[in-house]
C-alpha cells in the first residue's frame, strides 16, 4: 500500500517524471473522479427542478413554470454536452499531452460557466421574478408606481445583485467540489512542464 497512487501523491513523490506508470494510473484515477462529480452535479438538477416546478405549479404560475423547466433542461443538456466532450478527450501514451488537453478544456469550460452564471442566469432570474410577482400586491403598490427611469435603475441593481450572488455561488461550490481535483491536475501538468525545461 505504500506505493499506492494516493500515498505517492500525499508523500510528494510524484516529482519523478520517469515514474510514467504512476502518471498513467493517476491520470485515469483523476478522469474517473472528475466524471463522477460532474455526473452527480448534473443529476442534482433533477430534484431541484422538480421542487421549483412543483412550487410554481402549486401557485398556478404556469408561464414561469414553463420558463423554469426550459432553462433547467437547457442547463442539463449543457452539462451533458460538457461531460460528453470531456469523455471524447481520449487517453494516449503521451500523458503530458492528455492531461494538458484536459486542463485547457476545463479552463475554457470554467470561463464559459462564469459567463453563464454571471450574465445569463441573472437575466433569467430577473424575468422569472417578474413573471411571478408582476401581479402581486407588493409589486403593484411599489415598483409599478415608480417612474420608468427608476424601474430601469431597480432592474439593473437586481441584475447585478443576482449576478454577484450567482457568480459567488458558482465559484465557491466549484472550489468546494472540484478544488482538489483541479489542483491535482495542475500539479501533474506542472511536473511535466518542469521536467521538460
Amino acid at each position: 500500500m505504500e506505493n499506492s497512487i494516493e500515498n505517492i501523491w500525499k508523500n510528494g513523490n510524484h516529482g519523478n517524471i520517469k515514474n510514467i506508470d504512476f502518471y498513467n494510473r493517476e491520470s485515469k484515477l483523476w478522469f474517473q473522479q472528475i466524471l463522477k462529480y460532474l455526473n452527480k452535479d448534473n443529476m442534482s438538477l433533477i430534484p431541484v427542478g422538480l421542487l421549483i416546478l412543483g412550487m410554481l405549479l402549486l401557485y398556478q404560475e404556469f408561464l414561469a413554470a414553463g420558463l423554469a423547466f426550459g432553462f433547467l433542461f437547457f442547463l442539463f443538456l449543457l452539462n451533458k454536452n460538457t461531460i460528453s466532450k470531456l469523455k471524447n478527450i481520449k487517453p494516449s501514451d503521451d500523458v503530458q499531452h492528455y492531461m494538458k488537453t484536459n486542463q485547457i478544456f476545463i479552463k475554457n469550460q470554467k470561463r464559459n460557466y462564469i459567463i453563464l452564471t454571471g450574465l445569463i442566469i441573472p437575466l433569467f432570474m430577473l424575468v422569472e421574478l417578474w413573471l411571478v410577482f408582476n401581479d402581486s400586491e407588493v409589486y403593484l403598490n411599489t415598483i409599478a408606481n415608480i417612474s420608468v427611469i427608476k424601474k430601469i435603475i431597480f432592474a439593473v441593481f437586481m441584475y447585478l445583485a443576482i449576478g454577484g450572488i450567482s457568480l459567488f455561488a458558482y465559484l465557491s461550490s466549484t472550489e468546494a467540489i472540484y478544488g482538489k481535483l483541479l489542483k491535482k491536475l495542475d500539479e501533474i501538468v506542472s511536473d511535466f512542464e518542469t521536467e521538460n525545461k
